[in-house]
């Protein structure tokens, strides 16, 4: 279906308006200055990548890591309820976008949909998005795009300085507190950092839903002397999870996906009961610099637990799924810049990790025991020159995972009309190339273009090979096949911006091509009973499937005071996949004052319309519209934002939410920012 039949007139006009930028005191942005001011292409090697720091970053405080990113161009939500998120890069998500924390790949229980990066996203100054396929750079696994996340660099003078972050939300009743302290002693630099946040039921517009309150108690330190970092960070956070969601009988889970929303009534609370996730996730690296050469050991702990409703007492004590991944991770770069303007990078990594279900829980784990060892060896040369650049990479990635589990047997049924349960052992070498080529052309002063084509790869993950249970926090029943194969991606990506000193455009145009694409089909025509209840068959399948987009951004200061801003995001797969985001546009108007100003913004997301019938347990929701806004005023040390979110109180469903058959999304929500510098 085309555009102009989804989208009403008035956002049509979005495309009309010579989008362009600048920030708010009227200053023109250079593409290629170091300095970039909100939301504005920044210099990641040829790839296209978009920034989020200062003023924007701000506006986004209080927000999951996902949900921050989400204002940016290409970069959208999938969600399993309120409080679990995770970012879509052109329709990529999960394994397939891979996240740097403070310079280190974040690896924990990141299988499946519902378990939300362990990142606290105060510890970041800047929230970058790469949208090319940056195997080359990065490692395998970055099909999709990379996520950075940057904390400030550590002081190199002996003043204290700090700010503190004080938010409220009227919707949950939550409450956010963060803070950092950072100096100087005698050469070595430091930083501590901490945030806390408590949050009850969440209420859409019409309903509480139960049991979806969280905790989340946050810190991290920093230490920097001459050529030696070290840093250390602790990430721990219970969830509740949607009661609605678990259903005892097929009758009712039938009945409940007819209706909608859920049953029951349910009140105000803070409590949070099971079905919930414990999560805590440990972080520390040591890094070395001398002259062109870098060193990084780093060693992650990440423990996830999983409580459901058991028959009789216990539900807070035993949890139903208990795992512990420890990841250790070494790397080693060398660069050399030459007299010619061609820099060279030479680089290695290697991976150790080991993950073991912890006994005790009286179920069958639905992830095997396993360890994996990977390695990567790469080349990058960039050239730059005044007018244009050029870089080429190529990389070598191997990896081994051996696994022991439980997975039944479906291929015939045992005496008792069911399958037999058998323990099995497995082993598997995965290893391919990855590539890059690109160019940046500085046309003028006004226009740059860029182009980045990339090929990437992943393995299959624990949960797609060999899963074979009930996944309580996405309250699904889900069947892995240990026949997969390897994803091999292509990724090409055109950029054009235009900077003027009223306008900022900036458009990419993608292409994606990925052979063995794994995904997990929901299957409407079987659901599975066990004995905590009855729930939705996922099971995971591969096919060759094609994607391709734009993303297009941009504002215009077409008054003094006044600045309207747009994002609008398309992407089409040739295949019907699930969980592909549906077309997006979000634009605004700011008026400014002074130290002050007023937002206004509205949000389109159409129905997804590429969709096979009965392929799914509900057919996509209906398109939707939802307003906000925003009013600041900044001081020198002191800022005050009030925003509100949902203002007409929209009743709607979100069709990448994994819990869109039993409720609605959140209503309107009041939000309080106090940021105070010293």
């Amino acid at each position: 279906m085309s555009i102009s039949k989804q989208l009403p007139l008035f956002c049509l006009l979005s495309f009309a308006i010579p989008l362009v930028a600048q920030d708010k005191r009227g200053d023109t942005i250079r593409l290629r200055d170091i300095e970039v001011k909100g939301k504005s292409p920044v210099k990641t090697g040829t790839a296209t990548a978009m920034s989020l720091r200062n003023e924007q970053l701000e506006q986004t405080r209080g927000k999951s890591l996902a949900g921050a990113l989400s204002s940016l161009p290409g970069v959208s939500i999938l969600k399993t309820g309120h409080s679990i998120e995770k970012p879509v890069i052109n329709g990529m998500h999960s394994n397939r976008v891979l996240i740097l924390n403070n310079g280190v790949r974040q690896e924990g229980q990141q299988w499946g949909t519902e378990h939300a990066p362990e990142v606290d996203a105060y510890i970041a100054k800047e929230l970058t998005v790469i949208k090319g396929a940056e195997g080359v750079r990065y490692g395998a696994d970055a099909l999709g795009g990379v996520i950075l996340v940057k904390p400030a660099p550590l002081p190199d003078t002996g003043i204290v300085k700090g700010e503190v972050h004080l938010n409220a939300a009227s919707n949950g009743r939550s409450g956010n507190i963060a803070g950092v302290l950072n100096g100087n002693i005698h050469g070595l630099g430091w930083r501590v950092q901490g945030s806390f946040k408590k949050a009850g039921n969440i209420k859409t517009a019409g309903y509480y839903l139960g049991n979806t309150g969280m905790n989340e108690s946050n810190f991290s330190g920093a230490l920097k002397y001459r050529s030696l970092d070290a840093y250390f960070s602790h990430f721990s956070t219970q969830i509740g999870i949607l009661h609605s969601a678990h259903i005892g009988t097929i009758e009712d889970i039938e009945a409940r996906i007819a209706h909608g929303r859920p049953f029951e009534q349910y009140n105000f609370t803070y409590d949070i009961n099971a079905p919930r996730q414990q999560v805590t996730h440990d972080l520390g690296k040591l890094t070395w610099h001398h002259k062109d050469l870098e060193i990084q050991y780093a060693i992650q702990r990440n423990r996830r637990q999983e409580f459901d409703v058991r028959r009789g007492a216990g539900n807070d004590v035993k949890p139903m799924m208990d795992l512990v991944l420890t990841t250790q991770t070494l790397d080693a770069a060398y660069t050399r810049r030459h007299k010619s303007g061609l820099k060279s990078t030479w680089g290695m990594n290697g991976m150790m990790q080991v993950n073991n279900n912890t006994p005790g829980t009286g179920t069958t784990p639905l992830i095997p025991n396993y360890d994996s060892y990977s390695f990567g060896t790469y080349a990058v040369a960039r050239l730059v020159k005044e007018q244009y650049e050029l870089e080429a990479g190529i990389r070598y990635d191997v990896k081994y995972f051996d696994a022991a589990g439980y997975r039944y047997d479906y291929s015939h049924f045992n005496d008792n009309g069911g399958f037999d349960l058998n323990l099995f052992t497995a082993n598997r070498t995965f290893h391919n190339v990855s590539g890059a080529l690109g160019g940046v052309l500085h046309i003028d002063d006004y226009f740059e273009l860029r182009t980045n084509i990339g090929l990437a790869w992943r393995a299959p993950t624990a949960n797609e090979l060999y899963s074979d249970g009930l996944h309580h926090g996405a309250a699904i029943y889900e069947i892995g096949n240990p026949d997969m194969k390897s994803e091999q991606g292509y990724k090409w990506v055109n950029s054009l911006s235009y900077t003027s000193k009223q306008i900022q455009l900036h458009l990419d145009v993608y292409g994606h091509y990925i052979r063995n694409y794994i995904y997990a089909q929901p299957n409407p025509d079987t659901v599975r009973r066990t004995v905590r209840g009855t729930f939705p068959i996922f099971m995971y399948e591969q096919t060759d499937a094609a994607f391709a987009g734009f993303d297009f951004g941009g504002s215009y200061h077409f008054l003094p005071p006044l600045t309207y801003t747009a994002n609008v995001s398309l992407i089409r797969s040739r295949e019907y996949l699930p969980y592909i985001p549906a077309d997006r546009i979000d634009h605004g108007l700011q008026w400014d004052y002074k130290h002050a100003y007023l937002k206004m913004e509205h949000r389109y997301v159409a129905r997804q319309r590429r969709y096979r019938v009965h392929s799914d347990y509900a057919p996509p929701p209906p398109a939707y519209h939802l307003l906000s806004a925003t009013a600041a005023m900044k001081f020198t040390s002191l800022s005050v934002s009030l925003t509100v979110e949902n203002i007409t109180n929209n009743l709607y469903k979100d069709y990448m939410d994994r819990f869109r058959y039993y409720a609605h999304e959140m209503g309107r929500n009041f939000t309080l920012r106090i940021h105070y510098t010293f």
